[in-house]
């Protein structure tokens, strides 16, 4: 049988070591979710989103990526061609939808074209029609000719330091099939 003070001598043992293991588990949840808040993002020249027309499907890097105050170079803009019964679907990932940016549809009809300005966790994706109702009674249904996303993102400039760039996803939606 153990003696009083032994017990006593275990039980504090046994307090200490779980003090000491509950101290190293928040020591380790507090560093981890300070290395997930501070890790970096992707380049913003990295980031790409993801149309969708039916079956068909495009990934589509940015058109324009700009440090403020410097001359930007122009990208290649992608076709993926949309009917005007067709539905353009646009997968906006994380790195784009968890702050402020914009959608710009424009059409063949300049009245018909429109500006959405989405805040940080919006949407994921937005769903866009192949065309609109006419403008005008009898008119003809206008067709969804360009889609642009823009997004201010912070990248790494030629020094390795955070700079903002502003960016430019563009998707022309006419072809063969939507021409």
């Amino acid at each position: 049988m153990a003696t009083p003070k032994k017990a006593r001598q275990r039980s504090l043992l046994q307090f200490l070591a779980l003090l000491i293991a509950v101290v190293i588990i928040i020591v380790a949840a507090v560093l981890a979710q300070s290395w997930w808040n501070n890790r970096p993002g992707p380049e913003p020249g990295d980031v790409t989103v993801t149309a969708r027309v039916g079956d068909a499907s495009l990934e589509v890097s940015p058109y324009l990526v700009c440090e403020p105050g410097l001359e930007c170079p122009e990208g290649e803009v992608p076709n993926l061609p949309v009917g005007p019964d067709d539905t353009l679907v646009l997968e906006i990932p994380e790195a784009i939808h968890d702050h402020d940016w914009q959608l710009l549809m424009i059409y063949d009809d300049p009245a018909a074209n429109d500006q959405q300005l989405h805040g940080a966790y919006d949407a994921e994706s937005v769903d866009i029609p192949g065309s609109v109702d006419p403008l005008s009674e009898g008119g003809e249904r206008p067709r969804l000719m360009v889609v642009e996303i823009s997004s201010a993102m912070i990248g790494l400039d030629a020094a390795g330091e955070e700079t903002p760039y502003a960016t430019v996803w563009s998707l022309s939606t006419m072809g063969e099939q939507a021409g």
